[in-house]
This record gives C-alpha cells, structure tokens and sequence, in this order.
C-alpha cells in the first residue's frame, strides 16, 4: 500500500500541482491539508498519515522568531503560521512519523524549533548570491549548486557531495535551531539543508525538488527516500 503524506497547502499558482504530484510519482499517496482556525479538528486525519510535507510559499511573520518586520518583508499570511505551527507541534509531540519541509517548510521547521530566518537575504546579506531567480529561470532549471554534508541524510539519500539545484527564495535560515545540523550550504554560505539531530527522519531543503522532479534525477531521488521513510 502506498503511504498516506499530508501535505500543507500552499495557494502559489501551480505548486500544489507540483508537491503532490512528485509524491504522487515516487510511490506516495499525496494528502492536501487544509488550513484551519481549529487544528485540533485536523487529529483525526494526523493519526492517519504515514508522513508530512511542509509545502514553501509566503514568508513567515518575524514575531515568531523575535523580530519586529523590516523593509524587504514580502507577503506573510499569519493564519497560516498559527495553523502549519500548532500542526507541527501535533506531528512532533504526538506521532512519529516522517517529516519534510521545502523552501518555508524548511524555514518553519527551524523557526518551530527556535531559530530565525533573514526577512530579506539582498538587504541583510547583499554579499550572497542571487538566491530569487522568480522570472528569471524556468522552476524546473537549476540556478545554482550546493554542497551536501556527508553523514547526513541528504548524503544518503544523493550520494552526491554537490549537486545543481534551482532557486526561488528571498529568505534563508540565520540562526539554526538547537538541535539541528546543516546538511546542505551554496558557495555563498546560505544553508539550503538542515536536519534534526536523532534517529527521526526530520529533514528540510531550501530548493524547490518538486518543481524540477519531472527530469532532475537528484529531486526524484528525494521524493523517493521521503515516501521510503514515511513506508516503513
């Protein structure tokens, strides 16, 4: 049978599409949750669920990691980080299943864990990059690489110490939360990986594998080792 993987929904035109479709190839059954005022209504479908998705989309209001919003702030919708928050303290508390997050899935779960995020990586960290190629390349062509940390899940799953990925953010990660390790760093120094420490299978990347897991052997190899996880 095919492991049943909530996923969060994002409303970006298209991405939905793209996250359940990618699991839906790797040997998922894909699962949309919808946001609720009450999450406690969503239990009964969290007890259900081989796995989590956390989908990207907006970004996150900086109170939840301590800090008033500045200029390079884009779009955030609160009623979505009180909903996807309280359901990772559900999944986490109460099951023990496998856990994803990509782009702000990644963001969310270091922010749920007690760590920040950089509202505006061209502002705060002009140095870097270009990490939001939005309009400039297609979602599913690679914009730059990253370098994998060996021992980590992301290693086991690619067997690759570096590999070409795609980039849409304008947020990352600034300070790691305690208890997680980076698995995944662009030559600029941003983390695009990170996973909890321990045996659960926690894992987050900042790339956008479901955009480019029609083609990119490396994305469908993480969806793959995703619904493995979420199988056992």
């Amino acid at each position: 049978m095919r492991p049943i993987i909530g996923v969060t929904n994002t409303t970006r035109q298209g991405f939905i599409d793209a996250y359940v479709n990618a699991v839906a190839a790797a040997g998922g059954a894909p699962l949309v949750l919808p946001v609720l005022e009450d999450t406690s209504a969503l239990e009964e479908v969290l007890s259900r669920l081989d796995g989590l998705l956390l989908s990207g989309g907006s970004d996150i209001v900086p109170a939840h990691y301590g800090e008033a919003p500045m200029y390079g702030l884009e779009e955030t919708k609160p009623y979505r980080d009180k909903h996807e928050l309280s359901l990772l303290t559900q999944v986490l508390e109460h099951h023990s299943y496998p856990v994803m997050g990509i782009c702000r899935g990644m963001q969310l779960l270091n922010v749920h864990g007690g760590g920040s995020c950089y509202q505006a990586l061209e502002k705060q960290r002009p140095e870097a990059g270009m990490h939001m190629l939005f309009g400039v390349y297609p979602f599913e062509c690679p914009g730059h690489n990253v370098s994998i940390t060996p021992e980590s899940s992301l290693h086991a799953m690619l067997h690759k110490e570096q590999i070409a990925v795609n980039s849409f953010h304008h947020q990352a990660i600034k300070e790691l939360a305690p208890g997680f390790k980076v698995t995944a760093l662009a030559d600029d120094g941003i983390i695009e990986g990170i996973e909890r420490a321990g045996d659960r299978f926690v894992v987050g990347v900042q790339w956008h594998p479901e955009m480019m897991a029609k083609t990119d052997a490396h994305s469908q190899q993480i969806f793959r080792a995703f619904v493995q996880e979420c199988s056992r």
